[in-house]
This record gives C-alpha cells, sequence and structure tokens, in this order.
C-alpha cells in the first residue's frame, strides 16, 4: 500500500473559540497530520450551529485567511488551507495579496482551497452577487486566472474578463511555493473536475460523500484528466461519518482507498465534538492509523 495523507477541518464557529482551534492545531502539528482546512464563510446555515453547539441566533464565523495567518505562526509543519475559499466572493487581486501573505508567513505551506460557492442566502445577505452555477463557475475561472497570473509574473499584470479585470497591476511579493500554491477545488460536478484538471493538484468533495457517489467521482477525474495526476481526498465527520472504533477507522479508510481516495480527512466542523474529545481522538487516530498507512511524511 502506497503512503496516503491525513487531515483535518476545523469549525471556526459554534463552541470552538480562536483558543481552542489554535490549541487543536498546536496538537495536530505535533502529532503529524499533513494538512489542517478551516471553512471560509460569512456564516453559515442554523444546522451547522445546531449541529456543533453554537447559537443559531447569533450565527457566528472566523475569518478563515486572517486565522490562517494566526495558525501559520502556531505550528511547523502542517499544510494549511480554506476548504474552501469561494472565489466569487472576493476581489482576486486583495485574495492574491492575502494568500500570498500567508504562504510567506507559514514558509510556504498554503493548499489554495477553491470553490465557488454553495450557500446563496449568505452571498445575497453581504451583496457579493449569486448568479447560476455556469456564472458562479466562470467567474471562479476569472478570478483564478487572475491570480495565477499576479503571482507567476516578472511583470506588471493586465487582464479583462467579463466578471473582473486588472490593468497593470505589479504584485510583489510573491508567494514562497513555486509556481504558486498548490491550488485544490472544491465540490464534484463535471465543471469542478475540468476546473482542477486544467488548474489544480486535487479536488475536495463533500463530506460523507457516499462510497457510490466517492466511485462515480474517481472515474469521471479519470476521464477527464487524460493521465494527468489529480488526488481526490474524500473527508469524514466525526464521530457519526467516520465512526468511534479503530475497527471504524480502517474499515472506512480503506473503502475509499480502493475506491481510489489519496487521503483522508477528519472533519469536525458539523459535530459537536468538546476540544479534549477531539485531541484525544486525534492522538488515538494519530497512533494507530499512521504506522499501518503511511510509510514516509506526506503532504496533501
Amino acid at each position: 500500500m502506497s503512503s496516503i495523507g491525513f487531515g483535518i477541518h476545523l469549525p471556526t464557529h459554534g463552541r470552538y473559540s480562536y483558543r481552542d482551534i489554535v490549541e487543536v492545531s498546536i496538537a495536530a502539528d505535533r502529532l503529524g497530520f499533513d494538512t489542517l482546512w478551516v471553512g471560509d464563510h460569512f456564516y453559515l446555515p442554523r444546522r451547522f450551529y445546531e449541529g456543533t453547539g453554537g447559537d443559531p441566533s447569533k450565527p457566528d464565523k472566523l475569518d478563515a485567511w486572517t486565522l490562517l495567518s494566526a495558525i501559520a505562526c502556531y505550528t511547523e509543519r502542517i499544510r494549511l488551507g480554506p476548504r474552501v475559499s469561494p472565489l466569487p466572493f472576493y476581489n482576486p487581486g486583495r485574495l492574491a495579496k492575502m494568500v500570498a501573505t500567508v504562504d510567506i508567513i507559514s514558509g510556504g505551506r498554503v493548499n489554495f482551497g477553491i470553490g465557488a460557492g454553495w450557500f446563496r442566502r449568505e452571498a445575497i445577505s453581504y451583496g457579493v452577487g449569486w448568479g447560476s452555477h455556469e456564472e458562479r463557475i466562470s467567474r471562479m475561472i476569472e478570478a483564478l486566472e487572475i491570480i495565477v497570473k499576479l503571482w507567476v509574473s516578472d511583470s506588471s499584470v493586465t487582464y479583462q474578463g467579463r466578471y473582473y479585470s486588472v490593468v497593470k497591476a505589479p504584485f510583489w511579493p510573491k508567494p514562497l511555493q513555486k509556481p504558486y500554491p498548490p491550488v485544490w477545488v472544491g465540490g464534484s460536478s463535471d465543471r469542478i473536475i475540468e476546473v482542477a484538471v486544467r488548474y489544480g493538484v486535487g479536488i475536495l468533495p463533500m463530506s460523507n460523500t457516499s462510497i457510490d457517489r466517492f466511485r462515480d467521482l474517481v472515474r469521471r477525474v479519470s476521464e477527464a484528466s487524460r493521465g494527468r495526476v489529480i488526488s481526490i481526498v474524500p473527508s469524514f465527520t466525526y464521530p457519526d461519518g467516520l465512526g468511534r472504533k479503530l475497527s471504524e477507522w480502517r474499515s472506512k479508510i480503506d473503502e475509499y482507498i480502493e475506491a481510489g481516495a489519496d487521503g483522508i480527512i477528519i472533519d469536525f466542523s458539523m459535530t459537536n465534538v468538546p476540544l479534549g474529545e477531539a485531541v484525544s481522538m486525534l492522538r488515538e487516530f494519530s497512533a494507530s492509523i499512521f504506522p499501518e498507512y503511511r510509510s514516509t511524511s506526506y503532504s496533501l
């Protein structure tokens, strides 16, 4: 069995305070987890607060990139990224600057998770626009093209698109990672697969994607990639999606690896898991699972 990677997705809402998030992040880093992800939203649907011990009448949510810059200062090796940043919610130039800065702060540990957005009410609430899925994908692609050009160009960048433009825009300093931080695309639609194959290194499907849907995703990625390696990393909520027992963890991991998974993410963002239990679970998981499923350090 080839070595696979393991990550965690932390809630930035509900019962976890900023200090709680930092504590779990430090633990995950020291235990040898490969990636740490956080959601990127203004706020979430009611069910997320009900499920995590939060207050639906006060839908809190910490900013993803500001938080990641802080986590970068408390950790040493774990890779950091959003799962995922909805590019249509951002000015591309501003986001390019934010991501490059976090990459510099972290010493080159950013994974650039991107998406087209899925929570319509959130977008309308904050006046960032919505539109059809196809329109949001088009906006995502334009934004990504501008961001990448700003990161890699040795001269000022001009880009005139349907939704975004920059004119003679200088961009320094560049991200530490070359040619730029790896792009991970969230979702599983055919258009998302096209974007991942063209621009990205991997796909992050929704948490608790069924094995049948996951197999179908692997098939479609294989057909679209034409030999290009695109990693697919499923996520499972703890405890309901992944299970509480070692035997359940092994069974789930084996099933999805056999289907084509390149890693596993443990998702705490939708369930009410106390801080101490989360850290204890990560400690047990790393001690029992890592030696069986990976032989060397691996970065998703």
